[in-house]
C-alpha cells in the first residue's frame, strides 16, 4: 500500500517557487540579525528545475503521510547513530585515527559550535577523526566523522575547520539526517528489512542520501555558526573555489547524479549568502 501511495504521488506536479529560511542569531551581545537562506542559486542547476523541485516535494509529502513529526525524535536519531557507528567500527569500514591532539582539537571545535546554535536540538553529538586519506566529513545520527586529510586540509585554518564541521552539524539540526532515517525505514517496510537497509547502507556510504538543496542548506548553517564565533565566514568559499579546481566541467547528466552541488556552484550560493546576510564580499577579502 505504502509503495502505491508513493508511486501515485510522484507523479503529481507542484508549482516551483524560491524557498528562504529565516534564523535570528546572536551571540555574546551580538545583536541580534534575520538570516535569510535562498536557494535560488541552484536554478542555474539540475537541482533547480522544475522535475527535480516536484521530485523533492513529492517525497516530502510522502513522508509527512507516512510518519508523524514525534516517530523520529532526536533520541531515536541518537540510537540509529550509536547502531551505525558501532557497526562501521567493528566491521572495520571505519578507521577511527588514534591521535589525541587531532581528537582535542575536533572535540573543542565542536563544542565551540554547538554553544552558538540557535534553538539547539537535543541530540547528542560526537565527533571522531577517521584514517582515511579522502578529504571528507560526513555524519549520521549525531556522529561525526573527519578523515585525516580534511583535518590536514584545516589544520592551520580555524575557520574553515568550524564551516566543515558546522555543516555536518547543520545536517542534524536542519533534520536532513531525520529524513534519512524515515527512509530508511519506509525502504525497509516497501523492500523487507534485508534489502532496505542494504540499499539504504549503499547509499549513505557511496553518496550520502542528502539532497543538493540539503548541502547547501547545510553549508549556509555552518557559515552562520562561524559568524557566530567572529571568525572568517569566507574561508568555506575559497576552500569551495579550490575543490573546484580538480572537478570536471559542469554535465547536466552528472549534475542530475550529483547529491552535492558543484563546488564552484557552492562557492558562489555562499559567496551571495555571505554579502546578503553579512555585507561581507569575500572576493574583495581575497586580495
Amino acid at each position: 500500500m505504502l509503495r502505491m501511495i508513493i508511486i501515485s504521488f510522484l507523479c503529481i506536479g507542484f508549482a516551483s517557487c524560491d524557498e528562504t529560511f529565516t534564523n535570528t542569531s546572536a551571540h555574546e551581545g551580538k545583536s541580534r540579525r534575520k538570516i535569510t537562506y535562498s536557494y535560488a542559486c541552484l536554478d542555474s542547476a539540475v537541482a533547480g528545475n522544475p522535475t527535480s523541485k516536484k521530485i523533492d516535494k513529492a517525497s516530502d509529502l510522502v513522508r509527512r503521510i507516512a510518519f508523524h513529526n514525534d516517530d523520529v525524535t532526536d533520541s531515536v536519531q541518537n540510537q540509529w547513530g550509536d547502531a551505525f557507528h558501532q557497526d562501521a567500527v567493528e566491521s572495520k569500514a571505519f578507521v577511527l585515527l588514534n591521535n589525541p591532539n587531532i581528537t582535542a582539537t575536533l572535540q573543542k571545535t565542536q563544542n565551540d559550535l554547538l554553544a552558538v546554535r540557535e534553538n539547539p536540538s537535543k541530540i547528542k553529538y560526537s565527533i571522531y577523526a577517521l584514517n582515511d586519506t579522502a578529504i571528507n566529513a560526513f555524519t549520521f545520527g549525531g556522529h561525526i566523522y573527519v578523515t585525516k586529510a580534511m583535518f590536514e586540509k584545516c589544520k592551520n585554518n580555524q575557520s574553515l575547520l568550524y564551516a566543515i564541521v558546522g555543516h555536518e552539524i547543520g545536517h542534524s539540526e536542519r533534520g536532513h539526517t531525520k529524513k534519512s532515517i524515515e527512509e530508511m525505514i519506509m525502504a525497509n517496510e516497501i523492500f523487507g528489512e534485508k534489502n532496505g537497509s542494504t540499499a539504504f547502507q549503499i547509499k549513505k556510504m557511496l553518496t550520502s542520501s542528502f539532497n543538493q538543496k540539503n548541502e547547501l542548506e547545510a553549508d549556509y548553517y555552518g557559515v552562520d555558526l562561524v559568524d557566530q564565533l567572529g571568525d572568517d565566514v569566507c574561508a568555506a568559499v575559497a576552500f569551495w573555489k579550490e575543490m573546484a579546481k580538480t572537478e570536471n566541467a559542469y554535465n547536466k547528466v552528472e549534475d542530475f547524479l550529483r547529491t552535492h552541488p558543484y563546488s564552484a556552484l557552492r562557492a558562489q550560493c555562499l559567496e551571495q549568502h555571505i554579502k546578503t546576510n553579512y555585507n561581507k564580499d569575500c572576493n574583495a577579502s581575497a586580495h
